[in-house]
């Protein structure tokens, strides 16, 4: 046989199990379309049970290497005939879909990418009326476009794109460099990859002085790994990065935090859930004025599992409650409210006895360095109800150890320039930071809270039993408490005549 023929023949046959499949793949998704719908508005109800909203696909046309659909997010006709919906009557969000059918999408072989899928789907925002004010600040583009690999498996991989967007109104801009999101997400939606970043995002404004004020936020980016854990609770490993975040008020740079990084941990150990933050900011400066670098670790341990998906359900269902009446309240009872909420769910999270450690908290300048360590172990308050409100301390808190050192020069270059932003000449405002340091320090040692050692003001506390030791004092907690009429202890002891200084000498009279 002829090797064109032979070779004519393999493309054929080849070409019809392509077409084969890719009709077949095409027929799959159709058929599980609406349970897809009905997983994506199971998702949507539990996250925002009271936002009144439901997913729906429209114009559902299938052809042999790709398929078309809209896919809608309009208000529930229930929610909607309340009036408890987020959107109105009418009113509807919608995506274009085009689906390129596997197992190699058309889509997928533009960008190279030859692993078998099931299909790879475009989707972009549909210009409807009530996206018309989006889409008159992005000139009639979609705001968002992603491109959808699906695997075999149920997996899918998101590539997204936000263009770049400038929107003026009155004195007010916004001005966004566009960003990307690359989103790995396994096929039971429990874990999640996710890459973000964008170059600049500028929000101008009139402040309360009415200055013009800019804040931008600059080479930003964002990296996950997380999944559902035992309880149904996120665990893995996240990144921030801001490179730089600038004040300009009235066309002067005010002020500026230079590589503010965040590194989060969090895993699970038995039924707690432990886990770990790194903030760190490489310089504060104050119109051209450098005030150092910080950091902080903060550590949690021994979080039980089931008590904190309880407190985050909770929570989460009550502040999208509290969120929803937030126009019919003034912001002082909503701000109040929404503390409340929180406070009121604490004791939850008390149930595995956690620690809270801050290890350290750091500012750094040029003449030294500040640290504050805190070693706190909690307790569940149910194991052991407080009777009187002096134990209610003790209910609450097993231990406590805690470290203070604060360099004195350190302090005084920090205070020296806050003086001078406030107007005083250089020396003007190092004599009068020398001076509020050297008060400082000796008020901490007149109130025992602090004492002064190689030219470091320095504080350690220690609780625990009902003991407290201070810089080597040791007392009880209610004699503690005496020192500054706290959890109703008993007022400390007026000075002794010996104590007291004594009286001024009486003028001598004029001969």
């Amino acid at each position: 046989m002829n090797k064109s023929i032979v070779a004519v023949s393999v493309i054929v046959v080849l070409g019809a199990a392509w077409t084969g499949v890719s009709w077949y793949t095409g027929k799959l998704i159709e058929q599980h379309l609406d349970e897809q719908v009905a997983a994506a508005n199971s998702q949507l109800q539990s996250a925002y049970p009271k936002a009144g909203l439901k997913v729906s696909y429209q114009d559902y046309h299938r052809g042999l290497f790709s398929s078309n659909l809209r896919l809608v997010l309009q208000p529930d006709a229930a929610a909607a005939a309340a009036g408890t919906s987020v959107l109105k009557t009418g009113d509807e969000i919608a995506f274009i879909e085009t689906i390129d059918h596997g197992p190699f999408p058309a889509a997928q072989l533009k960008r190279f990418n030859l692993i078998p899928s099931m299909a790879s789907v475009h989707s972009e925002l549909q210009n409807t009326p009530t996206l018309k004010g989006l889409f008159d600040v992005t000139k009639g583009k979609s705001l968002i476009t992603a491109d959808t690999r699906l695997s075999y498996s149920g997996a899918s991989a998101s590539a997204i794109d936000i263009i770049p967007v400038t929107y003026q109104k009155d004195e007010s801009q916004l001005q966004f460099s566009g960003g990307t999101i690359n989103v790995d997400v396994d096929k039971d939606m429990t874990a999640m990859k996710l890459k973000a970043s964008t170059d600049s995002v500028a929000l101008t404004s009139k402040n309360q002085w009415g200055q013009l004020e800019k804040v931008t936020l600059a080479g930003f980016s964002m990296d996950s790994d997380t999944q559902q854990g035992k309880f149904q609770v996120g665990v893995g490993d996240q990144n921030l990065i801001v490179k730089q975040i600038l004040v300009n008020i009235d066309g002067k740079d005010a002020g500026s935090l230079d590589n503010f990084k965040l590194v989060s941990k969090f895993s699970e150990s038995g039924n707690n859930i432990n886990g770990q933050q790194d903030y760190t900011i490489d310089a504060l400066k104050i119109q051209g004025a450098d005030f150092g670098s910080a950091k902080l670790t903060l550590k949690l341990d021994k979080l039980d599992g089931a008590a904190l998906k309880e407190f985050a359900d909770k929570y989460n269902n009550q502040s999208r409650e509290l969120l929803m009446r937030q126009s019919e309240l003034d912001p002082a009872v909503y701000q109040q409210q929404a503390a409340d909420l929180l406070l009121a769910g604490l004791p939850t999270l008390l149930k595995g006895n956690p620690s809270i450690s801050i290890a350290p908290l750091s500012w750094k300048n040029s003449k030294g360095e500040s640290t504050f360590n805190l070693q706190l172990d909690l307790k569940d308050p149910a194991a052991a109800p407080a009777q009187t409100q002096d134990q209610m301390l003790s209910q609450l808190v097993n231990k406590v150890d805690a470290t203070l050192n604060i360099p004195l020069p350190m302090a005084t270059q920090v205070t020296t320039q806050v003086a001078q932003l406030e107007g005083y000449s250089a020396d003007d405002a190092a004599k009068l930071a020398q001076q509020q340091v050297q008060g400082l320090a000796a008020m901490g040692q007149m109130f025992k809270l602090t004492t002064v050692k190689d030219d470091t003001i320095t504080s350690s506390f220690h609780y625990a039993d009902n003991q407290i030791d201070l810089n080597g004092q040791k007392m009880t907690l209610q004699e503690f408490a005496g020192l500054f009429g706290i959890l109703g202890g008993p007022a400390a002891p007026a000075p002794t005549p010996e104590q007291e200084a004594p009286a001024a000498p009486a003028p001598v009279p004029a001969q």
